[in-house]
């Protein structure tokens, strides 16, 4: 036999007893993977873009509690940082911070500090925003990628018994969250 032919049967010889099969040699390495899975998130300001949304009454007559007179808008700017999620839409939690809820004709609305006298809120479709429920936002395109807009309720001063009022000034407050839900 040829020196060449030799050297060649020697390699297939070697590949076959020490190559690919049984005596493969592995290497083995863990691998941990981490990530957060994060809800998009909605900012909700003022419609002067501050922290704070104030609603001012100034003087309503006691006999126009639960008219037109009694009522005013309130504005916020609601700025989402991705459209909603497959399956999910926009909405919002209106939380009193003081006072709480009272009743006005068999539902809830925003207790004010004026025993008797709440405060009912109302979206732009005149569809009720019961405080402590969550309810759907209107007047925010959620279609786009980035969605923003404002959101206008009415807040309108109810009673259920004008005269137990008495002529006075009176305060409420709450705050307003938004998301996917």
């Amino acid at each position: 036999m040829s020196r060449k032919y030799q050297l060649i049967s020697g390699l297939m010889a070697a590949l076959l007893l020490f190559g690919p099969g049984e005596h493969d040699a592995y290497a083995d390495v863990n691998i941990t993977i981490r990530g957060t899975i994060i809800e998009p998130t909605c900012s909700v300001t003022g419609a002067d873009g501050g922290t704070r949304t104030e609603v001012n009454f100034g003087n309503v007559p006691l006999n126009a509690v639960g008219t037109d007179q009694a009522r005013q808008p309130l504005r916020m700017n609601v700025t989402c940082d991705s459209a909603p999620p497959s399956g999910k839409t926009l909405k919002m939690y209106v939380k009193p911070v003081s006072n709480g809820t009272m009743s006005y004709s068999g539902r809830t609305v925003l207790g004010t500090s004026m025993a008797g006298l709440g405060i009912d809120l109302t979206d732009e479709s005149s569809v009720v925003v019961t405080p402590e429920t969550w309810v759907p936002v209107h007047g925010v395109d959620t279609g786009v990628a980035l969605p923003t807009g404002v959101v206008t309720l009415q807040a309108t001063l109810v009673s259920d018994d004008v005269s137990v009022l008495t002529a006075d000034t009176f305060t409420s407050s709450a705050s307003v969250l938004m998301t996917y839900q």
